[in-house]
C-alpha cells in the first residue's frame, strides 16, 4: 500500500511530502511560532480528490498526516500511542471500515477512530460507535465539523 506524510513544519507554511518511516514535526505559524493542535492525523482510504481536501482542511492545524491506501497497509505499521487518531471512510466499503476497527481494537490499540460516511450509514454509525470509535461524520463534511472533530479528539494544548 502507498504511504506518504505531509508534514508542517517550513516557515513558509507549504507541505513537504515525504515517504515513511516519518518523523513529525512541530507546525510554525508565520512568526515562527508553534501552532496549536500536536497531533498526527492518520487517513485510510479516500480518492485523491479527498485527500486533498483533508489536507487542505488539516494541514495547517495537525503535526502531520499521513495517507495510506487501505486497512491492511495501515495495520502494518500502527502508530505510537498518545498523540495521533486516524480518519478512516465508511463510503465506499462499511464492512472494510468496521474490520479495520475491530481489529485495532482486538489488538489493544485504543487510537481515536473517526469515520465518514453517507448520511444513510445509521447501522455502521452504530456499529463504530459500539468498537469504542470517537465519532462519524455523516456526509457531506464541513472543514469546520471535520477540524473539531480532530481537535475533540485532541485538544490545544494551551
Amino acid at each position: 500500500a502507498a504511504t506518504y506524510v505531509v508534514l508542517r513544519g517550513r516557515r513558509d507554511g507549504r507541505a513537504a511530502r515525504k515517504a515513511a518511516p516519518w518523523r513529525a514535526i512541530r507546525p510554525l505559524n508565520a512568526s515562527g511560532d508553534a501552532e496549536a493542535m500536536s497531533t498526527t492525523v492518520h487517513v485510510v482510504g479516500f480518492s485523491e480528490h479527498e485527500r486533498a481536501w483533508i489536507e487542505s482542511a488539516l494541514g495547517r492545524v495537525a503535526d502531520a498526516l499521513i495517507f495510506v491506501d487501505d486497512g491492511e497497509g495501515f495495520l502494518a505499521r500502527p502508530p505510537p500511542d498518545g498523540g495521533h487518531c486516524l480518519i478512516a471512510s465508511a463510503d465506499v466499503d462499511e464492512a472494510a471500515t468496521l474490520r479495520l476497527v475491530r481489529e485495532l481494537r482486538r489488538r489493544g490499540v485504543a487510537l481515536p477512530v473517526i469515520v465518514l460516511g453517507p448520511h444513510t450509514a445509521f447501522r455502521t454509525a452504530v456499529d463504530i460507535a459500539r468498537l469504542e470509535s470517537t465519532d462519524f461524520l455523516a456526509r457531506p463534511v464541513s472543514v469546520r465539523e471535520l477540524r473539531a472533530a480532530v481537535r475533540r479528539v485532541h485538544p490545544d494544548p494551551k
